[in-house]
């Protein structure tokens, strides 16, 4: 699903960006709250908002919600007896009534990647990974088109973030859906995803190709955005004329500096 704001005003400026469809985007750079609610549809707008080409209106503007969901709405309750339990509340609290409720809940945890027996658990009993990857199996119950994480590696290691991007990107290509990380950390946004906005002081700054985003170097240091720390150091070394390019992955950029060095 793609969603397009034009000229839509944000805190009295006029901002217009759009989110690509079966696609990870990356969104810092501003007040996350603020942005959420935007994307969710919860603002009183004014401006143009499109979704796949088709104008938003008041009276269509409901159903439009229901395919937006943001993981941060599940609250992690520790009063259900197990994980199930907690399914059947995330469905029923938001009017889901599948044929079959016990296939959409099992499907979902076949999709993020974890065992069915995780059912069985208390949500206490889970590790950080587990509950960050049950909170994407929560937001599949909804079957929504659109996926808001914020911070979504927050406390999470190296190697369960590869875990946890591999399901991401398996949802993205194979099931349609657009996801977006909203996060401060530019490390993370530089390294897993596809397109980038940043926005600065309530206005966008910068979009495109999260590659040739963070190549404007001289733009996010005008505008005191913290670099990702491998393009960092590439753009040092490149101020010492050292004939190296811009790569999300250290391999690349160890593999170019030998080559040029």
């Amino acid at each position: 699903m793609e969603l397009e704001f034009i000229n839509y005003e944000y805190n009295k400026n006029k901002i217009s960006f759009k989110i690509e469809s079966n696609k990870i985007i990356g969104i810092t750079g501003t007040n996350p709250n603020e942005i959420i609610d935007i994307i969710k549809l919860k603002n009183k707008h004014k401006g143009i908002i499109r979704i796949d080409n088709n104008e938003i209106t008041k009276k269509n503007i409901n159903i439009y919600k229901s395919k937006i969901s943001c993981i941060e709405d599940f609250d992690i309750n520790l009063f259900f007896k197990n994980i199930y339990e907690m399914m059947e509340y995330i469905m029923n609290n938001n009017y889901m009534y599948p044929k079959n409720p016990d296939k959409r809940i099992k499907d979902a945890i076949k999709i993020v990647g974890l065992n069915k027996d995780i059912l069985e658990k208390n949500i206490n009993e889970c590790s950080t990974s587990e509950k960050r990857i049950l909170k994407i199996a929560f937001s599949l119950l909804l079957n929504p088109n659109i996926i808001i994480i914020t911070k979504p590696f927050k406390g999470i290691d190296l190697i369960k973030q590869k875990k946890i991007i591999r399901v991401l990107k398996k949802i993205s290509e194979k099931y349609n859906k657009t996801i977006i990380f909203i996060s401060d950390n530019n490390d993370v946004l530089y390294k897993y995803t596809d397109e980038m906005i940043i926005f600065k002081d309530d206005k966008l700054l910068i979009t495109g190709k999260t590659k040739n985003v963070y190549k404007e170097v001289d733009l996010l240091i005008k505008n005191n955005i913290k670099l990702p720390n491998i393009v960092d150091f590439t753009y040092r070394v490149k101020q010492k004329k050292v004939k190296i390019e811009y790569h999300q992955d250290i391999r690349d950029l160890i593999k170019d500096i030998y080559k040029h060095v």
